[in-house]
C-alpha cells in the first residue's frame, strides 16, 4: 500500500500546482489629465483697474483713478489668441477705453501649478469727451485655480493721439474659462 500511496500523494502535490493558474498582475492605465490651458478656449474677464493718465494739454481733472471692466478672449491655439475689452476709470473726468488685442502666452504646467505669463498688443478707441484712436502694449500673469477659473494681473501702456492722453493701466481680475 505504501508503494501506491507515496506516488499518489506526489501526483496530487504536482497536480495542485498545475491547477494554481497563472499569476495576474493588475495594470491600471493612468488617467489622462486635462491640461490647464487648452488649445482652444473661450474666456470671460471681469476686472478692477487703476489708470494714470499723462495729458498733453492742461485740461483740469484728476490724472489717475480707479475703475473696472469686462473682457472676452478666444485662444485658437495653445499659445496664441485674440481679445477685446471695455474699461472705464474715474481719471480725467471718466475715461472710457475699448480695445482689441493679439495675445501670446506661455503656459507652465508643473504638477498642480498652472501659470501663464503673457504679452499683448493691439489698438482701440478711448473717449473722455474727446475721441481718440489708441494702440497699446502690455503683459500679465494668469494663475489657474481650476480648469474653469483663473486669477490674473496685467499692466499695459496705451498711446493716444498727439493732443490726447496716454495712460498706464494696471488690472486685477477673475477669468472664467469655457
Amino acid at each position: 500500500m505504501k508503494k501506491i500511496a507515496i506516488p499518489f500523494v506526489a501526483c496530487l502535490a504536482l497536480a495542485s500546482s498545475a491547477f494554481a493558474g497563472h499569476e495576474m498582475k493588475e495594470m491600471k492605465q493612468p488617467v489622462p489629465t486635462e491640461p490647464c490651458f487648452k488649445d482652444q478656449e473661450l474666456q470671460l474677464d471681469v476686472f478692477g483697474s487703476w489708470a494714470d493718465t499723462h495729458r498733453h494739454d492742461n485740461v483740469a481733472g484728476p490724472k489717475d483713478g480707479f475703475g473696472g471692466g469686462l473682457g472676452v478672449n478666444y485662444f485658437f491655439m495653445r499659445y496664441l489668441g485674440v481679445g477685446a475689452d471695455a474699461n472705464i476709470v474715474s481719471a480725467s473726468n471718466g475715461l472710457w477705453t475699448f480695445s482689441g488685442s493679439l495675445i501670446a502666452r506661455y503656459p507652465i504646467e508643473a504638477g498642480n501649478l498652472c501659470l501663464a505669463p503673457y504679452i499683448l498688443t493691439g489698438g482701440g478707441f478711448q473717449t473722455d469727451g474727446i475721441n481718440a484712436g489708441t494702440w497699446h502694449v502690455g503683459g500679465g500673469l494668469e494663475w489657474r485655480a481650476t480648469h474653469h477659473l483663473g486669477i490674473y494681473g496685467e499692466g499695459r501702456y496705451t498711446w493716444a493721439g498727439a493732443h490726447e492722453e496716454d495712460s498706464v493701466r494696471v488690472s486685477l481680475g477673475v477669468r472664467f474659462i469655457f
